[in-house]
């Protein structure tokens, strides 16, 4: 069995919240994405996503196009879609491409492979481990008084956990952080989000105030490379610390498990380049008692659904996860169901969307 042709299009959709604000600025309330569909010569077709990282440089969508079409297309025709060790050596044979286009064509393969085995893409990675997933809601930077009412909200509507964009403030973060526990409650849960904003002094201002807070986490309060830092930060506080935009390939989290820096790795498939290398980073956070949680703001159904699956088949995926519907004002996509603030396991074989 071989695949016969790789075809990409791009579409745009637009941002159900426009004004979502973090330490990098607004988001942009357009977004672009590349669909990729690979096709086997007995017609089964795979379909993935490649959806570019804003305030990245991976947020080109036409340098990711012209990626897959000009690399990674002509790399896999002619390829036997069921021998997967040679797609996962899709990172090694092209170290130039960048992480959302190879994504695009990681998932395209998963869902291919699952159609032509006729199972979901959880089974392709081990079975199912939970029976749903948790969602957690994510709010912008705000007023204090707006984001603990927004915070209300979400609870109320049945997402699981709330995470709250700090950074640009300390004062305001913190008066922001206390506000939203007390309007909440003390069972509900909540988290933190600096992207890179604070320096060490900062961090530990933000982490001592919340103490008594109950957070689940403080998330990327330092920059990238500040692996000492949060190291620090990991021992001057109970309040566990999360790296985000310091974990993008299996070295960097490797790097961090060195310096004992975090308690947490938030995963994103557009940055890792697709389900394997994430279940990679995966792994090795499972044999260093590091919990992971997913980030999937911006896809359409496509790359949700591909996290959905792998976090059905995780066992450090613990928490609840940052793949919310409704974050795009139209989704040309449909499949997932979402109950009572939780994803149920796909329907249908592969990745289960249409």
């Amino acid at each position: 069995m071989r695949i016969t042709s790789v075809r990409t299009e791009p579409i745009e959709t637009h941002l159900a919240d426009e004004g979502f604000t973090t330490t990098y600025g607004e988001e942009p309330s357009i977004r672009h994405h590349v669909i990729v569909k690979i096709t086997s010569e007995n017609g089964f077709t795979g379909v993935g996503e490649a959806c570019p990282l804003p305030f990245t440089a991976d947020d080109d969508p036409v340098k990711i196009q012209e990626e897959i079409d000009g690399k990674l297309a002509p790399f896999l025709i002619g390829k036997d879609p069921l021998n997967q060790e040679g797609f996962h050596e899709l990172t090694d044979q092209f170290p130039d491409v960048g992480g959302t286009a190879r994504t695009g064509v990681d998932l395209a393969l998963y869902d291919l492979v699952g159609k032509i085995q006729c199972v979901p893409v959880y089974q392709l990675l081990g079975g199912l481990y939970r029976e749903h997933v948790e969602i957690a809601a994510v709010l912008g930077i705000g007023t204090p008084q707006s984001i603990a009412d927004e915070a209300a909200h979400q609870l109320s509507e049945g997402m699981k956990s709330v995470k709250i964009k700090v950074g640009v403030d300390v004062e305001r973060d913190i008066e922001t952080l206390k506000l939203v526990r007390e309007t909440v409650g003390d069972s509900a849960k909540i988290r933190a989000d600096a992207n890179t904003g604070y320096t060490v002094k900062q961090a530990l201002k933000v982490l001592k105030a919340s103490e008594d807070l109950n957070l689940e986490y403080l998330e990327q309060p330092l920059a990238v490379d500040d692996y000492e830092g949060f190291s620090q930060l990991r021992k001057s506080s109970c309040v566990p610390i999360m790296a985000d935009e310091s974990v993008y390939t299996y070295k960097d989290a490797q790097t961090l498990i060195d310096y004992d820096a975090v308690d947490f790795f938030g995963l994103k498939l557009i940055k890792h380049g697709g389900i394997y290398q994430s279940k990679r980073i995966a792994k090795l956070a499972e044999e260093n008692d590091i919990e992971c949680v997913i980030i999937s703001p911006w896809e359409t159904q496509i790359g949700i659904s591909a996290a959905v699956h792998l976090v059905l088949s995780g066992s450090n995926f613990n928490h609840p996860h940052e793949i919310a519907p409704g974050s795009l004002r139209v989704d040309p996509f449909h499949g997932l169901v979402v109950d009572d603030g939780k994803y149920q396991p796909p329907k249908g074989s592969g990745l289960g969307i249409t």
